[in-house]
């Protein structure tokens, strides 16, 4: 019988275009920032630095490293070793491979959490929309209660922390609700050693397994679960999430930031376009409940993107060669 990280594997065997050269670096060098992880994270936490989005890339595949070798945040890795590492990890999912997650000590499916944060493009505009938010809706100065919904290997709880520290919070309490119990384990363990956060192996539609963990009014909601633009809306738990939280914690949102902003969804055979935002709790309205509706599109920076173009500003900082083979997150 095959277990599910075989299972997993082979859905996401691709045939790549070629081989690429996997001695060539996976973001341009004069992008990388020398030096470890934990560093970076606390000059980027400074009120007043630049957030460049040279950094934010930089960042994403120190992290990369550190989720697979956890203690690598603490010391400088080269950006050679770094990609020499992100492309082995990136061939474990090409047709004819012969690797597989476990060759890198990823159990489960922690393989698969990863090629989410191995989109760099798609990853860096989300990281930066939320790390580099030009202002709160809330004041910080006493707190800051931050919530990852489906939190897979982190990373946005890492541009959460940046957000609140970066605007002044006096206090920083992040969680992350992550259903894979593995991949809650390892993320876990990578947030622990920076300091970040917690992680809770929970249903995120249950919020009796999490919501009481955090005191006060939630600052700040990720919530990735939006499946991809040929899968229907009812595939993934995007609005039944949300619609536990409203349920249990409805006076604690008012203020809430929110990733996304909101979502556009399209019932293919009218073209009507559905919105779900906080003005109706992020859920598809009656009409459409029973009728597929599509994801096409997330607010995102204050502004409608389209997710086939969510990341357009980061692919200059990345080789064309490389671009062609990275994971796609959606």
């Amino acid at each position: 019988m095959a277990t599910a990280q075989e299972t997993v594997a082979k859905r996401f065997r691709i045939a790549p275009m070629g081989r690429p050269d996997q001695t060539a670096p996976i973001i341009r060098p004069g992008v990388f920032r020398p030096g470890p992880l934990v560093e970076d994270v606390e000059r980027l936490s400074r009120p007043g630095v630049v957030l460049s989005d040279e950094d934010i890339i930089s960042v994403l595949v120190k992290y990369f490293h550190a989720y697979i070798y956890p203690g690598s945040e603490a010391h400088a890795v080269s950006l050679a070793d770094i990609s020499e590492l992100f492309w082995r990890f990136c061939g474990m999912w090409w047709e004819g491979s012969r690797d597989d997650p476990d060759d890198l000590g990823l159990r489960g499916t922690t393989g698969y959490a990863l090629r989410m944060l191995a989109d760099l493009p798609k990853t860096g505009h989300i990281f930066r929309s939320i790390a580099g938010r030009p202002a709160m809706l809330a004041d910080i100065s006493d707190g800051y209660a931050g919530l990852d919904l489906g939190t897979g290997t982190g990373v946005l709880l890492l541009a959460a922390s940046l957000q609140a520290r970066r605007h002044g919070a006096g206090r920083c309490d992040l969680l992350g609700v992550e259903y894979d119990t593995l991949v809650a384990e390892r993320t876990g363990l990578v947030l622990d050693r920076l300091g970040l956060g917690r992680v809770v192996a929970a249903d995120a539609r249950d919020t009796r397994a999490y919501i009481d963990l955090l005191k006060g009014p939630i600052t700040f909601v990720a919530n990735e679960t939006i499946p991809a633009v040929n899968q229907r809306m009812q595939s993934e738990h995007f609005s039944a999430i949300h619609a536990a939280l409203y349920e249990k914690a409805a006076a604690r949102l008012r203020q809430t930031l929110f990733f996304p902003e909101g979502l556009v969804a399209v019932e293919p055979k009218t073209d009507a376009s559905v919105v779900l935002s906080r003005q109706n709790r992020f859920q598809v309205p009656k009409y459409y409940r029973n009728v597929n509706v599509y994801p096409r599109a997330i607010i995102i920076e204050g502004r409608l993107t389209a997710l086939t173009r969510l990341g357009k500003d980061f692919p200059r900082l990345i080789p064309p060669q490389v671009r062609r083979f990275l994971p796609r997150r959606w």
